[in-house]
């Protein structure tokens, strides 16, 4: 884990599927979104992977939380039938660097929501919580992958 940046993100368009239920079923989504991409020769309109989640697993029963399976696209990007468009905001953003596996993120975000924003003093805004896959999970060691979690800020 390292240490909490504020930073200045654009506002960017993801292309994906919404899913509701416990996050470690993400890659599922993920492959059935990749299959879709595929199918309709996307992957050159495609800038990185990135999911965006709108609840804290310990306050939302894993049944109801809801995230969204996506990857960075232009804002004029058409989606194909069986998949939607997420827009996020842009602004000031906390951002925290997980290197490692997965099943880790969640002692990441109780860092985060737990102990930095409370300490810091700002307040995270009306928006999801995303992540940025820098590698590709398929090709890369667990303990080798590295997510950057971007937490939108409210001004």
């Amino acid at each position: 884990m390292s240490d909490v940046t504020i930073t200045e993100k654009p506002a960017m368009t993801l292309v994906g599927m919404h899913h509701r239920g416990p996050y470690p079923e993400m890659g599922r989504v993920y492959q059935k979104v990749a299959g879709i991409i595929s199918e309709h020769g996307l992957w050159p309109q495609i800038q990185g992977a990135i999911g965006a989640a709108w609840d804290n697993p310990d306050l939302v029963a894993a049944a109801d939380l809801r995230s969204f399976a996506g990857f960075h696209v232009a804002d004029d990007f058409n989606a194909p039938e069986g998949l939607d468009l997420l827009h996020l905001q842009g602004g000031e953003h906390a951002e925290l660097l997980h290197i490692g596996p997965y099943e880790g993120l969640r002692s990441v975000y109780g860092y985060l929501m737990g102990d930095w924003f409370p300490k810091s003093g700002r307040q995270h805004a009306d928006a999801p919580t995303y992540e940025v896959y820098l590698n590709d999970p398929t090709t890369t060691a667990p303990a080798d992958l590295k997510t950057l979690i971007c937490a939108p800020l409210a001004a």
